[in-house]
């Protein structure tokens, strides 16, 4: 896979801590496999052509890698009940993604939406699990 894990990819961030409190057990919660994994599953589920881009660019592997930057953090509820999960990528145009996860029942991450800053239209964009 072309992705590559950001030194300190699975630490808790001080600043975090100190505004939301401990969260380390969720960062220990994911490995780099099962972060492939979960690309690889995602493959063409979403239809956003950015979100797209990311996740085809990962699962290949050519010689363009993109890079986790923090593992999976900031617990968000989920309109159906339940929380979520998300990690966060960066690709090469330096373009933050925060790709949402929920547990599979086999205990596997599932990308179930993914959320980016648009800097030419200056909007958030969500593409959610087709």
């Amino acid at each position: 896979m072309a992705l590559n894990f950001k030194t300190g990819w699975d630490i808790a961030l001080t600043k975090y801590v100190n505004k939301y409190g401990q969260y380390q057990a969720f960062l220990d919660t994911l490995t780099p496999l099962l972060i492939e994994q979960a690309f690889s599953d995602a493959n063409s589920r979403f239809t956003d052509p950015a979100a797209a881009d990311f996740i085809r660019t990962v699962v290949a592997s050519g010689t363009e890698a993109y890079t986790i930057e923090q593992g999976s953090h900031q617990v968000e509820d989920l309109p159906s009940g339940g929380f979520c999960l998300h990690f966060t990528g960066r690709n090469s145009a330096n373009v933050a993604f925060h790709f949402y996860i929920v547990q599979n029942l086999d205990g596997t991450p599932k990308i179930i939406k993914i959320t980016y800053f648009d800097k030419k239209s200056k909007k958030l964009v969500t593409s959610e699990r087709a």
